[in-house]
């Protein structure tokens, strides 16, 4: 029995540091030596695309959403600028249609009736005109570049998306922003990686593009779009990259608790997406397969890791098996560690950089426990509401 419990905390122990470490080695070391795909060059004459953005009640940001895309470096008569407005009453309608001053590269949809993301995605896109459809949010900015970046990728055949770089505008002293610049950092060097390589996972909401014709819309219950879209498009042969040179730029919350509803929310269209997507497993998909794997599902599982390896813990000091109050005392000092980084109290120096990254990737994974039991429940709404940012 007190070998069936250490195996059960060598995997659990080994599959997190796997997901967080080894796998980010593996590149590091071994996965980097894969030739990275050819950069295109810039096409003869660019192509007509679509920027869509849908939201709720963005009267905040829409504004200046509006006037950020019409400054972009992008010909005038080969853009669309759809902004779709998810039954908004807080005059956003208006807002969008006075920022683009009778311009007519906007169109301002709005919807009457509230509908989630995703039904209006499904509609808006099945009435853009491009040939590459732009996805973003109304919270973000574009650099200059950005529509130009992101479309020169498509000189490339066998590109079916295309995922730019999220850059988040921190404040100075809060912790949590130290915390998720970790994390974005660690999470954007990956994107690198594997979009490199063509098998990017997942693109951001804020910053992605894909061919009109590969459009097949999402079903009407997906919660997290922008990662069912290049999923399946791995799945379908296509290849998914990243173009960190294709910026946009979001406000982190001001606390890590204004960004914990909206990550259970995705919790729970991540195991609604791994429920639909695990023929990706299949060896057949070469590299996407271990990607999916190790950068996505071990992710996912982790909350479920840390609770077997606390309870073999547990199960260790109950059977009085050798080194288990050593690793009880190792455990306890975690957890209160942890507990630290929640509290007001602010330990200088690394101490507190350290507590408050705990008490991050603590958050990280109650919020995805929190959505594992959405997504049984099947309680998701594929409505949202906005995050606070200020």
């Amino acid at each position: 029995m007190i070998h069936l419990v250490w195996l059960l905390l060598v995997l659990c122990v080994g599959a997190v540091l796997h997901t967080y470490l080894f796998y980010p080695l593996w590149w590091r070391f071994i996965g980097q030596r894969r030739p990275l795909l050819p950069v295109s060059e810039a096409p003869a004459a660019w192509p007509f695309i679509s920027v869509i953005v849908a939201g709720y009640n963005e009267a905040a940001c829409i504004g200046h959403r509006v006037e950020n895309l019409l400054q972009c470096d992008y010909p005038a008569d080969q853009i669309e600028i759809l902004i779709a407005s998810d039954g908004s009453d807080d005059g956003t309608d208006r807002l969008a249609a006075e920022a683009a001053k009778g311009d007519p590269r906007v169109r301002v949809l709005p919807f009457a009736q509230r509908r989630g993301k995703v039904n209006v995605l499904n509609e808006v896109c099945g009435q853009a005109k491009g040939e590459i459809l732009v996805l973003s949010d109304a919270n973000v900015a574009f650099a200059p570049e950005t529509l130009k970046r992101l479309v020169t990728r498509f000189e490339d055949p066998r590109v079916a998306c295309v995922c730019g770089k999220l850059c988040f505008r921190t404040r100075s002293g809060e912790a949590h922003t130290q915390s998720e610049n970790i994390y974005w950092k660690l999470e954007t060097w990956l994107k690198q990686h594997e979009g490199g390589r063509g098998v990017l996972l997942g693109a951001n909401g804020a910053n992605f593009a894909l061919r009109r014709d590969l459009w097949k819309g999402c079903p009407p219950e997906i919660v997290v779009e922008d990662l069912y879209i290049p999923l399946h498009l791995l799945m379908d042969g296509w290849r998914v990259m990243f173009e960190p040179t294709a910026l946009a730029y979001e406000d982190l919350p001001p606390a890590l608790a204004d960004e914990f509803g909206r990550r259970v929310r995705i919790g729970a269209g991540d195991f609604q997406i791994l429920a639909r997507c695990l023929s990706l497993l299949h060896p057949s998909n070469g590299l996407a397969a271990w990607v999916f794997f190790s950068h996505k599902v071990l992710r996912w599982s982790t909350p479920f890791f840390l609770v077997g390896g606390i309870l073999a813990v547990l199960l260790l000091v109950v059977l009085r098996a050798p080194g288990a109050s050593g690793l009880a005392l190792v455990a306890v000092c975690a957890i209160a560690w942890t507990a630290l980084g929640f509290t007001s109290i602010r330990l200088p120096g690394v101490l507190g950089k350290a507590a408050s990254a705990s008490a991050y990737f603590a958050a990280m994974n109650a919020a995805l426990f929190l959505g594992f039991f959405r997504w049984l429940r099947g309680s998701q709404s594929t409505t949202w509401n906005r995050t606070r940012r200020s």
